[in-house]
């Protein structure tokens, strides 16, 4: 069996000597019906019937190995906790209530050593239906394949968890707590690992397939706009060190030319057809970018910027070619030094934060206007791109308000439907009017 099995090694040993252990133990000692020298003489007494098995088979491990009967509560048994012994049952014992969430077979929560609830088994649920990652391009059968090997590294199941709260907070509210929770524990597990050289291909996979998961765990939430470049480039270093075989993993073909491929098949080669509201959107949005242009000066910003331009005219030439400089904006923030970088995470390094909130929407425009239906996979990055906005907006000083113009108009359209609109007046009641004196969209 594979060694990167772990703990699973230890559940299924003792599920085997369990079910291979004679249901009556003394059956095996039986005496013979040869009747003895002795027992001639002596009065025989009545048979007295054998105790029927009672032992527990789907008791937890601790009270297995110490040859007590558990009582089987969930999460914990009362033996466990009354002695203060980690309690973990083995995989049969969630798997039965998993199997109708997840199309996977053996991936099992509970062979990570810690209690998981009911409110996780919704998360997992939400994960393999809805929350798991929009990348690759209709990679359903890769993240259901990610999923089961969850059971194994503890890293990865708080990160798929972490990520579908968060994801279902965008729209609920209530799960942040959790969410930030499971984060925090797989960032901590995650490092820990990458402290140790990976051994498998399935351990590269997993530890991917978390970085993967922790990055689109930030793109949900309100204030995780730098974070999400952070996991980015986190992404980046997995992808060239965790995987041992690139060409047996699971993400083989989540690559530059895959991805292409991918958006090729998916919109065609030809440009978007714009109609007039649009157009200006993206006219506006070329303007915005000039406005900007002379507080961009690191070479980062530069090129940054060169790049969100590219995008804005080629969108009517070629949407394949407009997807590709979007892509490139990452390659450009991954290849880039910490030095380079490092302004780009300080929340009061405002034409950087401009920037990169230009950049964000005109990137989810593209997206929901090339993919149609199929870009509903990515619509929750409407709600974080505005949230994302707010969290800026509540900080800009003034003297860069006028910057912030188109973000702000495309964002009334962005929250137009939404139970949780967008009200400017909520963030600066003073912005409105401002703005409406001062407009930097229009040519000069």
């Amino acid at each position: 069996m594979d060694s990167t099995l772990g703990p699973l090694d230890d559940l299924l040993s003792v599920e085997l000597s369990d079910s291979t252990a004679s249901p009556n133990p003394s059956a095996d000692r039986a005496p013979s019906a040869a009747p003895s020298s002795q027992g001639d003489a002596r009065v025989r007494r009545k048979p007295i019937p054998k105790k029927g098995h009672t032992k527990s088979r789907r008791g937890c491990l601790s009270c297995k190995r110490r040859k007590v009967k558990c009582q089987e509560d969930l999460p914990e048994c009362t033996n466990c906790t009354r002695l203060g012994l980690r309690c973990v049952y083995s995989g049969f014992r969630l798997a039965a209530a998993s199997a109708e969430l997840s199309p996977v077979p053996a991936a099992p929560l509970s062979t990570v050593p810690e209690a998981f609830t009911m409110k996780d088994l919704q998360y997992f649920h939400h994960f393999l239906i809805t929350a798991y990652p929009p990348l690759p391009m209709q990679g359903d059968a890769v993240w259901k394949g990610v999923a089961a090997l969850s059971h194994q590294y503890d890293y990865l199941a708080h990160a798929m968890l972490g990520l579908a709260a968060s994801h279902l907070s965008l729209y609920t509210g209530n799960d942040a707590g959790n969410a930030l929770t499971h984060r925090v524990k797989a960032i901590s597990s995650l490092n820990e690992s990458l402290n140790h050289p990976c051994t498998s291909t399935a351990e590269g996979d997993a530890r991917f397939g978390a970085i993967m998961a922790l990055t689109f765990q930030a793109s949900c939430m309100p204030e995780g706009m730098t974070e999400f470049l952070s996991m980015v480039r986190g992404c980046h270093v997995i992808a060239a060190t965790g995987v041992l075989d690139f060409s047996k993993s699971l993400f083989r073909d989540f690559t530059e030319e895959g991805y292409t491929d991918s958006v090729k098949r998916l919109v065609g080669t030809g440009g978007l057809a714009l109609d007039g509201l649009q157009a200006r959107y993206f006219d506006e949005f070329f303007v915005s970018l000039r406005k900007l242009a002379p507080l961009c000066t690191s070479p980062l910003e530069i090129k940054l910027l060169a790049a969100a331009e590219r995008v804005s005219k080629q969108v009517r030439i070629s949407a394949v070619d407009a997807f590709t400089e979007c892509s490139l904006v990452y390659g450009m923030i991954n290849s880039s030094s910490n030095t380079e970088f490092s302004p780009f995470l300080d929340p009061t390094n405002y034409p950087t934060q401009l920037l990169l909130i230009h950049f964000f929407f005109i990137e989810f425009a593209i997206g929901e206007l090339c993919l149609g239906l199929l870009g509903e996979r990515f619509g929750f990055k409407r709600r974080a791109t505005l949230s994302w906005l707010n969290t800026l907006l509540k900080t800009l000083p003034e003297e860069y308000w006028s910057y912030a113009e188109w973000p702000i108009k495309y964002a009334g359209v962005l929250a137009a439907g939404l139970d949780s609109p967008f009200n400017l007046n909520q963030v600066h009641p003073s912005m409105p009017q401002f703005l409406a004196r001062r407009s930097v969209l229009s040519p000069t």
